[in-house]
C-alpha cells in the first residue's frame, strides 16, 4: 500500500478516495495510524458546516463569541470594555431549552429487566439484573450526564455517552457531537458502519495507558491548532483517533476497534459487536442521514431578530430618551438656567423655551419584540409562564394544574421517548462491557445503594443471555411533582378505591415525612424482607407475636401462590407453608377468650366506623 501523505491531502486530490484507502480497517498495521488520518481529514473537510452550525448554536445559547469549539473558545470571556459596547439581548434561545431541560431531564428513567416466559431462577436473576444496572447507573452518576446530555441534544441536536473499560471498571463518559465524525453517504439511512472520534489527551495520560508505545507517544507532535486554537496553552496533548468498524455480518470477521496518534497505532482489537459504543439522544431526526437538529438551530433566525428589534430599542433610547429644549434664534435666554434645580427662574427676551419630550420607540416594536417571543417558545413547545415559573392565573387546583402539565408534555411525547431510549441504549452497551470483564477477569462487583444498607451484587450471580429477558423503561414515579397535584391525585385514587389508604400513604412520599413514612411502613418492609428471603436464599425466619399477623398472613399466603407459579423449589415452598401455620398459631394464642354471655344480657351495638374527611368514600379512616 503506497504512503499517504495527510498533511497535505485534498478532497480534490487524484488518491484522495481509492477504494483501498477507504477500507482503513483491512490495511496492513503498520499504516492504520495514516489511514484512519486521511479517512477522518476527508470527513472533517465534509462536516465543516456541521461545525460551523455547531459554533453557531454554542453562541446563541451562551450568548459569547465562540470562534471555534476548542476549550479556549468555550471558556473565554468578553472584557469589560467590550461588553460596555456589546448590545442587549433576550436570550430566548437559552430561556427556552433551559426551560425543556429542567421539565423532562428532572425524570430519571429505569430500565426494567422483564423475563420473557422463564422460571423462577431466571425471573430472580432479572430482580438482580435491574439492581446490577441501578449500582452501574449510580456509580457512574448515569441521571448527572443524561441531564447534560439532553442539553447537548438541545443545543446542538445530539447528544452522546460513551460506555468504556477504564482501569477494570465499567466508565461513563459524556462526549461532545463536535468530537464525532461519520460518512454521510454511509450514514444517509441513519446507520453508519463506522465511525470517528476525534479527542485531544494529556501525553502523560498516553504514557500510562501504552507504555509499549512511549516512543511513539513522545515523538508524537502537540494537539494541532484547529482543534486547541492559536493560545499556547500550557497543558502538553495529543490529538487522538479512536474507531470503529461494525462487523458486515454475524460471522463476519472486518469488526475493528482501533486508536491511532500520528505517529502510531497505540491500540486495536477485533469488534464483535453490531452496535457502537455510544448512547445516542436526537433533539430532532432529521429526514435523512445520522445527525439530527437541535432546537438552537430552529431558534437561530427568531434569535437573530429579536437581537436586531432590541438593537433599534437600544439604539432609539440612546438617542431620543431625553427631553429636548426649542430655544427660537435670536432669543436672549441665559441658558446656565436651563439646570436641574427646584424653583429656577429663567428670564428671556422674545420667544420663551419650550420643553419637549418626543416619543421614543414606536409601540410596533415593543408588540413585535413580544410575538417574536411567543413564537419562539411555541416552536421549542413550553409556554413563557412555564419559562419563567409562573403558575397560569385562575389554575388553582391540583387537578387543574396537572392537567395543564400533561397538556405542555405531550408535545415533549417524542424528545421524552428519545430521553428514555437514552438510557436503555446505556444500559445494554454498559451491562455487554461489565460481561466482557466478567469474562476476563472472573468477577465484577457493583454497589447498589439502598434506603438503609448497600447491597454487593457480582455478575456471576445473574449471567443471563439476551434471550432470556427484554428490556422496558419504568418511570420513577407518573405522580404529580407539586404536593397539591400529587396530594388531590392520591386522594382520587384512594377514593375510587384503587388503592388502599396504606398504598396511598406510601404514595405521598413527602420529604418532610420520610421518618414517619419509615415508621409507618416498617411492618410490611420487613414481612417482605423475610418472605423474599425464604423464596431466594431458602432462610427461614419465624413469627413473632409483636408481627401484624394479619398482615403476615396475607402476604405469605401472596408469595406462597406466587411461588407455585413460578416453579420454585419445593423445600422453599415448605418453608413458606411453615411460616404460614406459625403465624396461624399465634393468631390463635392473641385471640381473647369469648365472654360468657348471661341469659338477657344486652347486646353493645357496634360503634359506627370513623369517617375522614380527606377520603369520604373510604370508612374506617379517622
Amino acid at each position: 500500500m503506497q504512503k499517504i501523505d495527510y498533511a497535505t491531502l485534498s478532497a480534490q486530490g487524484a488518491d484522495a478516495y481509492q477504494a483501498s484507502d477507504k477500507a482503513w480497517w483491512a490495511c496492513d498495521k503498520s499504516e492504520r495510524h495514516q489511514a484512519v488520518a486521511k479517512i477522518v481529514k476527508a470527513l472533517s473537510q465534509y462536516d465543516s458546516k456541521r461545525e460551523t452550525q455547531y459554533q453557531i448554536s454554542t453562541r446563541l445559547y451562551g450568548n459569547t463569541n465562540i470562534m471555534g469549539l476548542n476549550g479556549l473558545s468555550y471558556a473565554k470571556i468578553t472584557s469589560v470594555q467590550n461588553a460596555l459596547k456589546d448590545r442587549i439581548t433576550y436570550n430566548v434561545v437559552q430561556s427556552a431549552v433551559d426551560t425543556v431541560v429542567a421539565k423532562i431531564a428532572k425524570n430519571k428513567p429505569r430500565p426494567l429487566f422483564l423475563t420473557s416466559g422463564g422460571d423462577y431462577k431466571i425471573q430472580r436473576k432479572a430482580k438482580k439484573l435491574n439492581k446490577f444496572i441501578d449500582g452501574l447507573f449510580y456509580e457512574n452518576h448515569a441521571y448527572d450526564l443524561g441531564t447534560l446530555v439532553f442539553r447537548d441534544a438541545a443545543v446542538f441536536g445530539d447528544g452522546f455517552i460513551h460506555v468504556f473499560e477504564h482501569y477494570g471498571r465499567v466508565a461513563f463518559e459524556r462526549v461532545l457531537p463536535s468530537e464525532m465524525y461519520v460518512d454521510w453517504v454511509e450514514s444517509f439511512y441513519g446507520k453508519p458502519r463506522q465511525l470517528h472520534r476525534v479527542k485531544n489527551v494529556d501525553r502523560q495520560v498516553l504514557l500510562n495507558l501504552f507504555p509499549e508505545k512511549a516512543d511513539a507517544i513522545r515523538n508524537c507532535s502537540g494537539a494541532s491548532s484547529d482543534l486547541v486554537g492559536t493560545y499556547q496553552n500550557v497543558a502538553d496533548q495529543i490529538t487522538v483517533v479512536e474507531s470503529w468498524h461494525l462487523p458486515s455480518g454475524p460471522e463476519a470477521t472486518d469488526g475493528l476497534h482501533t486508536i491511532n496518534i500520528t505517529t502510531a497505532n497505540l491500540f486495536e482489537e477485533e469488534y464483535t459487536k453490531d452496535y457502537f459504543p455510544f448512547a445516542k439522544m436526537s433533539w430532532c431526526p432529521r429526514m435523512y442521514g445520522w445527525w439530527g437538529q437541535g432546537a438552537a438551530e430552529q431558534l437561530q433566525n427568531i434569535q437573530l431578530e429579536i437581537n436586531k428589534i432590541l438593537w433599534i430599542i437600544q439604539r432609539s433610547m440612546h438617542l431620543s430618551g431625553t427631553f429636548k429644549v426649542l430655544i427660537e434664534n435670536g432669543s436672549s435666554i441665559v441658558t446656565e438656567k436651563l439646570n436641574n434645580d427646584i424653583g429656577s427662574i429663567i428670564h428671556y427676551n422674545g420667544t420663551k423655551p419650550e420643553y419637549v419630550v418626543p416619543p421614543i420607540v414606536p409601540a410596533e416594536y415593543y408588540s413585535q419584540f413580544e410575538r417574536l417571543k411567543q413564537l419562539a417558545y411555541e416552536q421549542v413547545g413550553v409556554s413563557q409562564l412555564s419559562a419563567a415559573s409562573t403558575k397560569p392565573a385562575g389554575l388553582n387546583s391540583g387537578k387543574a394544574l396537572r392537567e395543564y402539565n400533561d397538556i405542555e408534555s405531550d408535545r415533549f411525547n417524542t424528545i421524552g421517548k428519545s430521553y428514555e431510549k437514552l438510557f436503555l441504549d446505556l444500559a445494554k452497551i454498559a451491562i455487554g462491557c461489565a460481561k466482557e470483564i466478567y469474562t476476563r477477569e472472573g468477577s465484577y462487583e457493583v454497589k447498589v445503594p439502598g434506603k438503609k444498607f448497600i447491597e454487593s451484587i457480582d455478575w456471576g450471580q445473574i449471567d443471563l443471555h439476551e434471550d432470556d429477558y427484554v428490556m422496558q423503561m419504568f418511570p420513577v414515579s407518573s405522580l404529580p411533582n407539586t404536593p397539591e397535584g400529587r396530594l388531590q391525585t392520591v386522594q382520587e385514587y384512594m377514593q375510587a378505591g384503587i388503592i388502599s389508604p396504606r398504598a396511598g400513604r406510601r404514595l405521598l412520599d413527602f420529604p418532610d415525612l420520610d421518618q414517619i413514612e419509615d415508621l409507618a411502613n416498617s411492618q410490611e418492609d420487613y414481612l417482605h424482607q423475610i418472605l423474599e428471603k425464604i423464596v431466594d436464599d431458602g432462610e427461614f425466619t419465624p413469627p413473632d407475636p409483636f408481627d401484624d399477623l394479619g398482615l403476615a398472613q396475607e402476604l405469605s399466603l401472596e408469595y406462597y401462590t406466587r411461588a407455585k407459579l413460578q416453579g420454585v423449589e419445593e423445600d422453599k415452598l415448605e418453608l413458606l407453608r411453615r411460616f404460614n401455620d406459625q403465624v396461624l398459631v399465634l393468631m390463635q394464642k392473641s385471640m381473647p377468650p369469648a365472654p360468657e354471655m348471661g341469659m338477657g344480657a344486652p347486646q353493645a351495638a357496634p360503634a359506627a366506623p370513623p369517617v375522614s374527611d380527606l377520603i369520604p368514600n373510604v370508612p374506617g379512616v379517622a
